[in-house]
Order: structure tokens, then sequence, then C-alpha cells
């Protein structure tokens, strides 16, 4: 037990902190941070009331899950193909000399599109396929183009063979 002036100060002054002790500026910005953080994950797991932004979510999500797929068919040699129809799509494999559902989320399960939300090709087709190689080459048809439309609103992805992006 210290015995000098400063000592006895310096322990009296721990136990009236502990007893009067109140928030420090760190403490509530980290809950701020906190409350921030957690909204922002509420908002994007509600449904949007805006069709722009399902819109612009469903384009973006197509075209990284194209990416995704020209990622692991030059990782492990094999081709894939989106095939999608007005509605949604699925990603397949060529497997054993047959195309099989494609392995691994989130390529393994069929993705259906926001209500109100049509797939097409520049054409207007509602139906296709595209083709996904190890060699990161586009298909016969050269670049892919699909349309996303909600009404009047449309968003455009690309896919080159090897990589997707957005448009407006």
């Amino acid at each position: 037990m210290p015995t000098s002036s400063s000592g006895r100060c310096r322990r009296q002054m721990a136990e009236m902190r502990r007893v009067d002790a109140g928030v420090t500026l760190i403490e509530i910005l980290v809950v701020l941070t906190l409350i921030g953080v957690s909204a922002g994950v509420v908002s994007y797991a509600l449904p949007s009331a805006s069709p722009a932004r399902t819109l612009d979510q469903e384009a973006a999500l197509l075209a990284a899950r194209l990416n995704l797929a020209s990622e692991r068919s030059l990782m492990k040699g094999r081709h894939y193909v989106l095939d999608w129809q007005g509605g949604g799509y699925a990603f397949q494999e060529w497997q054993d000399g047959a195309w099989r559902s494609a392995t691994g989320a989130p390529l393994s399960e069929r993705h259906d599109l926001e209500r109100g939300i049509v797939l097409s090709d520049r054409d207007g087709a509602r139906r296709g396929v595209v083709q996904i190689s190890p060699d990161l080459l586009p298909g016969k048809e050269g670049v892919s183009h699909l349309r996303l439309e909600a009404g009047a609103l449309r968003r455009r992805v690309f896919f080159d063979g090897a990589a997707a992006g957005v448009a407006p």
C-alpha cells in the first residue's frame, strides 16, 4: 500500500471514478458504429421500395455471378453455361459428358428474378445460353448482352468471356 501523498491521491481518484463512472467518448463511438452497421444490414435485407434500386441489385448480382463462373472455369478448366429465361437463370457445368447443375454456392442454385423484372437479350429473346470457357474467350456469338427490364427501367449486363459488367 503506497504511503506517499501522491499514491493516496491516485487511489482515492480511482475509487471515486468507479463510483461516479460515466461513458467515455470511445464507448459512445463504438455503440454508434454498431448501430450504423446494423441499420445498413437491415436496410439491404428488406425488400426495396424502389424498382431502380432492385433492378441495379439484380444486374450487379448477375454480373458478379458471371464473373465467379468465369473464375471457376479458369481455375477448374471446365466449361460452364448460364442458362437463362425471362424470369431467372441457372448455371450448369460440363461434367462426365453432360451438362449438370453447377456445384458450389452461389452458382449451384437457380436464381429467380424479383417480381416485375424480365431478362432478355438485345434482340428481345427471353431464353438463351451464355457460354463460359476456360480460355476466357467469348462464345461464337461474341460479347453477350443481356437486358434486365422493369417497366421503363433497363440495365444491360455484358459478358466478354472473361469479365462481366453492368451498363445503364
